[in-house]
């Protein structure tokens, strides 16, 4: 799940939220392919953390990042699906961008896809774990990179597959991740958008079209933790080449 902020940066990259409860191990496949996701046993300590309480008091933070949500089963269902243009000898790798990675599942797919991937999330701690993960599963080190990443303040690079689920859980977000694709998207790229249908998305698409990106909307269906079968929406973004 994405950032929870309000207007101005702060200075979130001198610091970092600590989780120093158990750790456990979650094993998910997709396409027949297995992923290990290494994550919080224990989300709710995170609140204990003085840190999140001030982090929180000054800009509305929540961390979310440290739990399982479905818009991330979604995303990971269809990066193990599509058809990217890699294969494991590729040199360079196709890069991709995962936006608010918090647990980093998606990537982390796409790291067993061929992909290289550039995690970033608006705090470090999530990106700790997502280099734990990297390492459960073998992926070698050379072929993702951890950031921070503050919607409000974007670098001046862009890539050709930018992933995000569960960003737009709040409809302050929208524009911003809008405004994130339309400006770190490459021409003839793809960005891959998934949630769990939430009304807050409503008006992400007309944010899209806005800004020059085309977006199609579609249904998907992945597999909760316990093996229910779920839908969501995915939105895919392109910027014409």
């Amino acid at each position: 799940m994405g950032q929870q902020f309000q207007t101005e940066p702060h200075d979130f990259q001198e610091r970092e939220t600590e989780y120093t409860g158990p750790v456990t191990v979650t094993r998910l496949e997709f396409r027949g392919r297995p992923i290990s996701v290494v994550r919080p046993a224990d989300p709710d300590r995170l609140l204990d953390d003085p840190l999140v309480r001030q982090w929180n008091q000054r800009d509305d933070y929540m961390p979310y990042w440290a739990y399982l949500w479905p818009g991330a089963l979604f995303l990971a269902e269809v990066v193990a699906s599509e058809p990217w243009p890699v294969s494991k000898e590729s040199v360079p790798s196709l890069r991709a961008l995962e936006i608010g990675c918090g647990v980093g599942l998606a990537g982390l797919v796409a790291l067993d896809r061929g992909l290289s991937v550039c995690f970033t999330d608006y705090d470090r701690a999530p990106l700790h774990f997502v280099s734990r993960s990297a390492h459960e599963n073998g992926f070698d080190s050379a072929s993702y990179t951890t950031r921070l990443l503050d919607w409000r303040d974007l670098p001046d690079e862009t890539y050709p597959v930018i992933l995000g689920s569960d960003v737009l859980y709040e409809r302050r977000l929208v524009p911003l991740v809008a405004s994130l694709l339309a400006k770190l998207l490459q021409p003839g790229g793809v960005g891959l958008i998934a949630c769990p249908g939430r009304s807050s998305a409503e008006g992400f698409s007309p944010a899209l079209m806005s800004l020059g990106l085309a977006c199609r909307v579609e249904t998907i269906e992945a597999r909760s933790e316990d093996g229910q079968r779920i839908r969501g929406v995915l939105y895919r973004v392109n910027r014409q080449a």
